[in-house]
């Protein structure tokens, strides 16, 4: 069979697969991982400066809840979603009893490099229809919560673009990140780093500090200290098991890095009701 010229071989080059076509798109991947989804009735609502490694979503169902950022009260009404990126340090509190929806989750590693803040968002037809079916799921259980996801997506495509901008990134630094969240587990050093970079050590550790001023092996710490808590607020697995899976040695030696850089313990952590 006679390739044309024109046409491109989208499989490496000595694979026995045989794929050849133009490609005429290709757009960038994306990642919805949900953590939780769960309504609550709150009766006393207090938390001090929060601030977690994923997503926030709240869906008030009536008044009485009010959010804090950098020192701006933000009341949280009825009619509106509430969307909370990673690392936004917030307070909330309310002054009657109130329930909400809420759901935690992370948008990978490029998704999750969103501007810090609260943002509000109406409320749509197509969230109510999300949210009546996570209510039907709710009553009859499922093992995949597929209609707390669609309403993340619904909620998450309405943003505007400007919270990601000014994170951008290298694209050699993003490859970088990329191959560290993937292999938290592992005993990564910053030569296996650089390698799927493309990059000399030297020249990884300009580029971390050039765009996030600090060094890959800081960044790192601070990926598994964000799986770790991410662990212990969503599962059940023993705080031993959780500092393995994050490739923080032990459970001494997660317990130490927490308390220095996140300025608690894995337990209270654990005890704590973010909601």
């Amino acid at each position: 069979m006679k390739v044309q010229p024109d046409l491109l071989s989208l499989v490496p080059p000595g694979s026995r697969h045989r794929v050849v076509g133009e490609r005429t798109v290709a757009l960038a991947g994306c990642a919805v991982d949900v953590l939780t989804a769960r309504k609550i009735e709150l009766q006393h609502w207090e938390l001090h400066r929060l601030s977690d490694p994923y997503w926030r979503l709240y869906w008030p169902l009536e008044p009485g809840g009010e959010v804090e950022i950098d020192g701006a009260a933000f009341a949280l009404t009825p009619g509106h979603l509430y969307l909370i990126p990673p690392h936004t340090s917030f307070s909330g509190r309310n002054d009657r009893p109130f329930s909400k929806w809420y759901v935690h989750f992370n948008l990978g590693a490029a998704g999750d490099r969103a501007a810090p803040g609260l943002y509000p968002l109406a409320v749509t037809p197509a969230a109510r229809t999300n949210l009546r079916s996570l209510m039907r799921q709710a009553e009859g259980g499922g093992l995949f919560s597929w209609p707390a996801a669609a309403l993340v997506v619904e909620a998450v495509s309405r943003l505007p673009v400007s919270i990601w901008e000014s994170q951008r990134l290298d694209p050699r630094l993003r490859s970088a990140l990329d191959f560290m969240s993937a292999h938290l587990a592992l005993k990564l050093t910053a030569g296996q780093i650089a390698k799927y970079a493309g990059l000399s050590v030297r020249n990884l550790n300009h580029l971390f500090q050039q765009e996030l001023k600090l060094p890959p092996m800081r960044v790192l710490l601070d990926y598994r200290l964000d799986h770790a808590c991410a662990l212990l607020r969503h599962g059940d697995a023993s705080i031993d098991e959780i500092a393995e899976q994050s490739g923080l040695v032990n459970r001494h030696y997660l317990s130490r890095m927490m308390r220095q850089y996140r300025g608690t313990s894995p337990a209270a952590y654990r005890r704590e009701s973010a909601g």
